[in-house]
Parts: structure tokens; sequence; C-alpha cells
């Protein structure tokens, strides 16, 4: 009799074990699943072109992943709850009544369609090395990165390219612009810091999100910059090249 409930004990004890290991997937009871948590977007495009995540969506674009399904979403000043599940290694995000199918990389979810805006946002987990910026930096993009400098300039009814400038001992600080990956560029003109505000690239042309002082950007042929630069008192046309320029 003894070694029959012994023989019991034993069955149960493994078939307690078996059934145990099955209920937690890998082994371990209470692993977090590796998608939740925050994701935050860190590129967009439009038509093959960068554009700004503020521009597209009035500010920040992020959701969190929430255990059961349930994703919470922020755009700009809406926010509002969805859900989310994982398909055959493709991410299915449901927000605002929509369905959107992200295709999964390495800490980054990226979504061809987004809301139907025709277009393309990579979301990126918060934390991790995919957040940052430059990755997502197209070749025309990375061409503009960095420090610049006037190398002339031209009055609006001058009589053509200057080296030197009133205001200015040295015509190089008449004019300097920093590109930076994070898709902010700071103005200097005649040596004081005006401002830093976003810019983009697109067909040619630097855009530089700022009313006062007005900046036309062209990237030239020459890898040099055409910067039409307009305030309340002054327009020039300055000639930029890389500060790393041979």
């Amino acid at each position: 009799m003894r070694k029959k409930l012994n023989l019991l004990f034993g069955l149960v004890l493994i078939i307690s074990m078996i059934v145990l290991t099955g209920c937690g997937g890998s082994g371990k009871s209470g692993e977090k699943n590796p998608y939740e948590g925050k994701w935050v977007a860190v590129s967009a495009q439009m038509m093959g072109m960068s554009v700004s995540i503020d521009e597209v969506f009035g500010g920040d674009f992020e959701f969190e992943v929430k255990n059961g399904g349930k994703v919470s979403f922020s755009a700009g000043d809406t926010t509002g709850n969805g859900k989310w599940s994982v398909e055959d290694d493709q991410f299915i995000l449901s927000i605002e009544g929509e369905e959107m199918v992200g295709i999964i990389g390495k800490d980054i979810i990226s979504f061809d369609n987004m809301l139907e805006m025709g277009v393309k946002v990579i979301f990126a987990k918060d934390g991790t090395d995919a957040m940052d910026p430059a990755l997502y930096l197209t070749e025309e993009e990375n061409a503009v990165i960095g420090e610049w400098a006037a190398e002339s300039v031209e009055e609006l009814l001058g009589d053509g390219p200057q080296t030197s400038m009133e205001g200015v001992d040295n015509i190089n600080d008449a004019l300097r612009l920093d590109f930076k990956s994070d898709r902010n560029v700071t103005v200097i003109y005649k040596g004081e810091e005006i401002g830093t505000f976003p810019w983009s690239v697109a067909l040619g042309y630097c855009s530089i999100e700022s009313e006062n002082p007005s900046l036309i950007v062209m990237i030239n042929d020459d890898d040099t910059l055409k910067v039409d630069y307009s305030d309340d008192d002054d327009y020039y046309t300055f000639h930029c090249v890389k500060s790393d320029s041979e």
C-alpha cells in the first residue's frame, strides 16, 4: 500500500512539474514580454524624403505596449488607447480605429503607412541604441551634417561675391551653420548666435524652420551651400563650405 502511495505521489509530482514548465513558456515564470515598454517615433519619410515627426504629428509620437494586448499612445496633443499583437513576426497595432502592420527589427518597428497618412514611421524601443537619430539619416542628409562657414557674400544689388563684410573681421564669422544629426541647426550671424532650428532636406534644398531670420539653403553640385539670409534689416546671399573641407 505504501509503495502504491509513493508511486502515485511521484506521478503527481512529475505531472505538476510538466504543467508548471509549460505555463512558464521558457521555464521562467513572470518573464516580461520583449515588446512591452515605450516605443518612440525616431524617423518619418514621405515620398522617399525625410520629414519632421513634429511637423507631421504636431509633436512627439510614441506608444506604450502593455500586458494583455493593450497599448496607450500620444501623438502631439492627442492621446488614446488601442490594442496590439504579434503574428508571423509582424507587429499589429490598432489605434483610432486603424489597424497597421509593422515590420519588426532589432529594437525597431517600422510602419509603411502610419494612420493611412502615407507616411513611413520608424519607432525605436525607448532606452536602446536604436533611439540614435543618426541611424536614420539619408545620404543627402549625412552630406549636410557638420559645421559650415561663409566663404563669400553677395548683396542683393551688389557687384558679385565679396570676401569681406562690414561688421566682421573674418568672412567665416559672417554666417556659420552647425547641422546636427538630431535635425537641428544652430545659426550664428555676424558672430552672434541667432538660435537653433529644425531642418530637413528634399530635392536639393535644405529647409530651415525659421521665419525671422529666413534662411533658404540650396545644396550645390560642388558640395557647397548657397544660403539666402534675410531679416528685418539685411538681405545677403552667402556661399558656405564645410569647416573640415579641404
